[in-house]
């Protein structure tokens, strides 16, 4: 059932959800067949597809039943069973778009009550320009607010400040200050090009529990068309939010905020893209500088633009708080060149800091595991990405952190891989003859025999020490068939908690299910 309502709505009944999405978008192609420097390839593994940026275009549709003002305020209604299945969220089509999906949900859950869920999604508001062919579109961050553990939903937009696609988004419980946050992304486009601008990371925050949203407040500021050709410029990308909600902590109810800083190089080139923090004491009012925390260590021993040593070539950081206080974040880097199968192959290794004084300095990186998930390992996507055997999704390894609230030094970290280098891989397999990316009209789907046999398994890395040193990669999962996307959280007591998505069947199948593990048990 769903229907208007006003953003007051009454929301009643009990139960826990878990929500995980997934979605691949496909578009039209843009050629690239010029040689490509060794540094073009890393942004390449890590930004969105030159198909994407068409997506937050929003050039000449601002007027009619097609504003980015009327959709801000537009709100809706869904309900249902739980314990089956809820959709959320409400793709009609009141303002004339063609569809209205939602991707890349993320969930938050308040610690004081488990009842009151509040979600986030790229919530794209599609329509097609019937003379010129291209896509046009608008793209708030979407926000969900349950009060009755998942029964009945309340969806709408939260405000963009400037811009016309916002999207990435993150949810946190501040339990200090009684407040919701949500940080997202703020970028300007236009309809048909694949240029963006602008690069922001906002944080909005809502005093009612998640009905209503502050305008956004500007934490990270973008300039110039970061992507695209502009010199110097600065996109931020891939930002994560966290509260420290224990009350016996010094830093109680201060919210840290970490991204990706993408500087441009000459002419758009890639330059680095280090992690930046920035932390609130006030409910996400204001905000301290962003500072630069990914440090240096041996083993970012490749340099597009930086000093020896400097991990600057980073993406995907997660920040998590131990019931201490001490802050762990958690980040992608790829530039351990000893572990690439094949130059330029760019491996990831999973690296953590740590701060036990609320944000201000950190630790030296302490690489945690080392992936395989380098450009030879994996099949290619239409809009030429990696992607797992026999799909089309989007396809990352790296999963997140997380703290034992019984152990302040106990740390997990889950991630999915292949587990083992491809034996098949030579140098330059994802290269064309011209030097340039496999990323032509129509990518070869798997240029360096990663598959078919390919299996993609979850796995766990613990400390014991507060992360100064970590285990071996032990299984999570080790059925036959792909897995990806995991997640990881620990209830109350301990437990540790991992979801994931999972194969159904063998390619070309294409379907999988949802499987969340407690403990040593598994359900679907």
């Amino acid at each position: 059932m769903k229907r208007i309502v006003g953003v007051r709505a009454q929301l009643l009944s009990a139960l826990t959800v878990a929500l995980i999405a997934v979605s691949a978008v496909a578009g039209s192609v843009v050629a690239r067949d010029k040689p490509m420097s060794s540094s073009d390839l890393f942004p390449i593994k890590w930004l969105p597809a030159p198909e994407q940026f068409d997506l937050m275009g929003g050039a000449g549709i601002t007027g009619g039943q097609f504003s980015k003002v009327q959709i801000e305020r537009f709100r809706c209604e869904s309900s249902g069973n739980p314990s089956a299945a809820v959709d959320m969220s409400c793709n009609v089509t009141e303002f004339g778009q063609d569809f209205a999906p939602d991707n890349e949900i993320a969930v938050a859950v308040d610690p004081d009550d488990p009842d009151h869920i509040v979600a986030g999604s790229n919530d794209y508001y599609y329509r097609f320009n019937n003379a010129s062919g291209a896509r046009q579109a608008i793209v708030p961050t979407g926000f969900f607010v349950s009060f009755d553990g998942g029964a009945n939903w309340i969806d709408g937009q939260i405000p963009m400040r400037t811009g016309n696609g916002a999207g990435d988004p993150s949810p946190a419980f501040d339990g200090a200050h009684d407040t919701v946050l949500m940080a997202q992304l703020e970028n300007v486009a236009g309809h048909g090009g694949f240029y963006v601008s602008q690069g922001d990371v906002s944080v909005s925050y809502s005093t009612d529990g998640g009905m209503t949203w502050s305008e956004p407040v500007t934490v990270m500021k973008g300039t110039g068309t970061g992507i695209g050709p502009a010199n110097n410029a600065v996109f931020w990308d891939k930002e994560w939010l966290t509260v420290d909600n224990h009350p016996g902590s010094l830093y109680y109810g201060r919210a840290y905020l970490t991204a990706t800083r993408f500087l441009n190089g000459p002419l758009g080139s890639y330059a680095e893209s280090p992690i930046y923090l920035s932390y609130s004491d006030d409910g996400g009012r204001t905000w301290s500088e962003p500072k630069e925390i990914s440090g240096s260590h041996p083993s970012c021993t490749f340099q597009s633009t930086g000093p020896a040593n400097e991990c600057d070539e980073d993406q995907f950081s997660i920040p998590a708080v131990a019931s201490d206080g001490t802050l762990y974040v958690h980040f992608a880097n790829g530039q351990n060149e000893a572990a690439w199968e094949v130059p330029f192959d760019f491996d990831s290794q999973l690296m953590v800091v740590r701060s036990t004084n609320g944000g201000q300095t950190f630790s030296d990186p302490v690489p945690a595991v080392q992936l395989e998930d380098g450009l030879s390992d994996m099949p290619f996507s239409v809009i030429r990405r990696q992607t797992i055997w026999g799909h089309q999704i989007r396809w990352n390894a790296i999963g997140n952190i997380t703290v034992d609230p019984t152990d302040a030094d106990h740390v997990t970290i889950v991630f999915a891989d292949r587990g083992a280098p491809n034996p098949n891989a030579t140098k330059g397999c994802f290269l064309t003859e011209t030097g340039g990316l496999n990323i032509g009209t129509a990518p070869t789907y798997d240029p360096c025999g990663a598959g078919p046999g390919l299996d993609t398994d979850v796995y766990k890395v613990e400390s014991t020490n507060g992360g100064a040193t970590w285990g071996l990669r032990e299984f999570v999962e080790d059925t036959d068939g792909p897995a990806w996307f995991p997640w990881a959280g620990y209830k109350p007591d301990g437990t540790l908690a991992v979801a994931w998505d999972q194969d159904d069947s063998p390619a070309p199948a294409d379907t999988f299910h949802h499987v969340l593990k407690v403990g040593g048990a598994s359900s679907t």
